[in-house]
């Protein structure tokens, strides 16, 4: 490949990796793309566990049947000694060099007789992993591939700095969402697992759909905040051992509307958009009967349909205060006899496959 070919295909890399923000799927990228830009055989990203003292890579190419984790000692090898000295390392023959680990590389089933390796740093000077090409053909790589390789390790230090960092807020986000949802449910204790349960069982709709991880996702965020509105629910209307009057129910349903308000205030990220909307609509029926908007037909989100069946399902089955909870297969019976009139059948029969009916 022509040096101005390849320095495109580095830029290229740059731009898909700034993408990414899930850190396996981001070195999959990685090396995915560096293996081809530079016609290498393999290349693998190790990163550095400074609780163990060593390097390690959860993917590497052609060692897929290799457990979870590839570990080596961070002063092993070639690659140990690049990221204790910081500098890269161009390779002609590894047979050659004392600092060549050929018994790991034998474990491994793969010896290469090239090798490329740069270090990867972050922001302040610290070396955080090393990236490593790797080829059998004898002196492929040249003292002009360095810079090029480098370069790309600047990026990829950054990506890596990044998706760490979304992957911590994410983790704040989630603490903060289920912190919420667990506060609300406690205000009722017959109701305290009830929107844990309403997330898991819209997730598994979900999955039997088959419908992409990211909206696997967002149906747990929105499973746990679907009623997030019962906060301005009087707390007498929320525990009533009996049934409501007229009056009280119609304050009950308010908290769908208070869901929607509450919701639309927060901040959410792309991935988590329409929450305020959808979440507020999972007791919108089919038949144009539910609430807040008498939504009917697919004028309902499928999301929306999914958590209609997640709520009434667990709904059901859960002991409320004016009645005792329904056995699973009892509680079906009342959801086939709400199907398809008001609950999207598709979405029941993905709830009775998750649960193991067929």
């Amino acid at each position: 490949m022509r040096p101005g070919h390849r320095l495109e295909r580095l830029i290229q890399i740059s731009r898909a990796i700034g993408s990414i923000h899930d850190e396996r799927e981001l070195m999959l990228a990685i090396m995915r793309h560096l293996t081809t830009a530079f016609s290498s055989e393999r290349s693998t990203l190790y990163l550095h566990d400074p609780v163990r003292g060593e390097l390690w890579t959860r993917v590497a190419q052609g060692l897929e049947h290799w457990p979870s984790e590839l570990r080596i000692p961070q002063d092993a090898g070639l690659s140990g000694r690049v990221f204790q000295t910081q500098e890269p390392m161009c390779i002609a023959d590894t047979l050659e060099s004392s600092c060549f680990s050929r018994r790991l590389a034998e474990q491994t089933g793969y010896v290469p007789r090239s090798m490329l390796i740069v270090p990867v740093m972050r922001t302040g000077s610290q070396c955080i992993g090393v990236i490593q090409l790797l080829d059998r053909r004898v002196g492929y790589f040249r003292e002009d591939d360095v810079p090029l390789l480098e370069a790309v390790a600047v990026q990829v230090g950054i990506a890596l700095e990044n998706a760490r960092l979304h992957e911590a807020q994410k983790r704040q986000f989630n603490s903060f969402v289920k912190a919420l949802s667990t506060a609300l449910d406690a205000r009722d204790p017959l109701t305290a697992l009830h929107s844990a349960n309403v997330a898991n069982y819209a997730m598994g709709i979900g999955e039997m759909l088959c419908l992409p991880p990211a909206d696997v996702e967002w149906l747990k965020i929105a499973g746990l905040l679907h009623d997030v509105g019962k906060i301005g629910v009087p707390e007498a209307v929320l525990t009533k051992a009996g049934r409501l009057t007229p009056q009280e129910f119609a304050e009950m349903k308010q908290h769908a509307e208070y869901s929607r308000n509450i919701l639309s205030q927060i901040e959410f990220t792309e991935s988590l958009k329409d929450m305020a909307v959808i979440a507020a609509a999972h007791h919108e029926k089919l038949d144009g009967s539910g609430y807040p908007d008498g939504l009917a037909g697919e004028a309902i989100p499928l999301k929306a349909r999914i958590l209609a069946v997640a709520d009434i399902y667990d709904a059901l089955t859960q002991t409320r205060h004016y009645r005792i909870g329904m056995p699973m297969h009892e509680a079906l019976v009342v959801i086939d006899g709400m199907t398809p009139g008001q609950l999207d059948a598709t979405c029941v029969r993905a709830l009775k496959a998750f649960l193991g009916i067929r």
